[in-house]
């Protein structure tokens, strides 16, 4: 006999940034999360988080902690995957793109 399996469903994380929100409003990164939400579901994806590095530069080098954080659940397998409005919100930095 054979037994259907259910799908399982892909649990990914969103990141979004902006580099500069002067006013602290975080409309940016706001939009960035919805057209990611809007694109999960969509795919059918499940969304286990949002990482959201706010007012951060990626290119500065300074430290991105919700960046780190985000790393830290792909390694754990607490998410299997993850959504950006566009690759230069993830990374500025070919290198880092390349461990990514």
């Amino acid at each position: 006999m054979v037994v259907a399996s259910a799908r399982v469903p892909v649990r990914v994380g969103i990141y979004a940034r902006i580099s500069s929100d002067r006013e602290g409003d975080q409309l940016g990164v706001s939009r960035q999360i919805a057209d990611c939400e809007r694109l999960a579901a969509r795919r059918a994806f499940v969304v286990g988080d949002r990482y959201v590095d706010d007012d951060v530069s990626a290119w500065s080098g300074k430290p991105r902690p919700e960046y780190e954080r985000l790393l830290t659940d792909l390694e754990a397998g607490s998410i299997h995957g993850v959504l950006v409005w566009h690759v230069d919100r993830l990374t500025r930095h070919p290198r880092e793109l390349e461990a990514f």
